[in-house]
Order: structure tokens, then sequence, then C-alpha cells
């Protein structure tokens, strides 16, 4: 994938960089796609056009890249997801969102919406809430990883985390009142 890549160096830096933070993207891509072959091809994906044009992923400051990535793997994740129409709505039950993600926040109230539901919900909070909940919740980055990986500060990452979990219990609020 990275062969077609000139510059010797930008290469290895691609490479070294794919090797870092594989797993957390392919778990990024996850999140969205919940199929770890479609995550696999998002991963894949995402750094296949980065190869075929490494100045615009150069250009970025090597601070700001993890964030880019995951702002590539969210959009590309999401656009396989929506592309194959997807629209089981499967129950989670307690047991298995403890599970599937152990870094998961108050996996008692997810386990009460169905994981579909719930990720559209996700999906619609603004891009920052989002990316910071993501990093935070589900890959379990630490406020200073995330404020780094995002290029924001400490205090904006936990004023959107706290905006973001606010606005995801009080839609699971809303969503068991339609169902008692």
């Amino acid at each position: 994938m990275f062969s077609v890549i000139n510059n010797d160096s930008q290469r290895r830096a691609l490479e070294e960089f794919y090797k870092n933070y594989k797993n957390c993207f392919f778990n990024i891509a996850n999140v969205y796609l919940h199929n770890k072959y479609d995550a696999e091809d998002a991963v894949q994906e995402a750094f296949s056009a980065i190869a075929h044009k490494p100045d615009i992923f150069f250009g970025v400051s090597p601070t700001n890249r993890v964030g880019f990535m995951v702002a590539v793997i969210r959009n590309i994740s999401s656009d396989m997801f929506n592309n194959k129409n997807k629209v089981t709505l499967e129950e989670l039950d307690e047991e298995d969102s403890y599970d599937d993600n152990p870094f998961s926040f108050e996996d008692g109230i997810i386990g009460k919406v169905s994981r579909d539901k719930l990720k559209k919900f996700i999906e619609s909070l603004p891009p920052l809430q989002r990316d910071v909940l993501t990093l935070r919740c589900l890959m379990g980055f630490s406020t200073a990883e995330t404020a780094e990986s995002l290029n924001i500060s400490q205090s904006a990452v936990k004023k959107r985390l706290r905006l973001a979990k606010e606005s995801v219990r009080e839609y699971v609020r809303k969503e068991n009142e339609i169902y008692e």
C-alpha cells in the first residue's frame, strides 16, 4: 500500500505512523461499522488515499496527524455504513456492552438503547464532541492525549466530553420514556 510513495522518508514515516496507530484507527472504524472486516477495509482505504496523496498528510503538523486521521477514518467509516444502508435494530444487553467495549462510559444506560439508534445519535453530535467522546470513552485516551490528538486544550476536551455525555444521557432518558 505504501509502495506508491516515491519519497523514502515519507514512506517510512507513514509506515511507522500506521504501525503505531493502526489498532486505534481500527477501533474507531469498528465503532461506526460494527464489523471488523469493514473496519479493516475503512482503515486500509484511508491509508491508501493518504499514500496516493502523501503531501496532504505531511502538510498537517505532526502533533495534529492523529486527529486528522481520526477525522478521515470517521468520514470513510460513516460513508461505508451509509452506503450499505444497514438499519438493523439489534438490542444490546448489558453483558454484551461490557464485553464488546471495556472503555465505554456508563454501560448500564447504553444497554437500554439499540446500538444503531445510539450510533446514529452520536454521529449527529457536533464533530468535536463526537471525536472527544470516541477518543476518551471508546479508545481510552487520556485527557492530555485527546487534547494533543485534536489540537485543543485539555479544558476544551473536558467541556466537550461533559456536553457529549449530557447529550447521550438525555437521549437515552427520552428513548427509555418511549418504551416504558
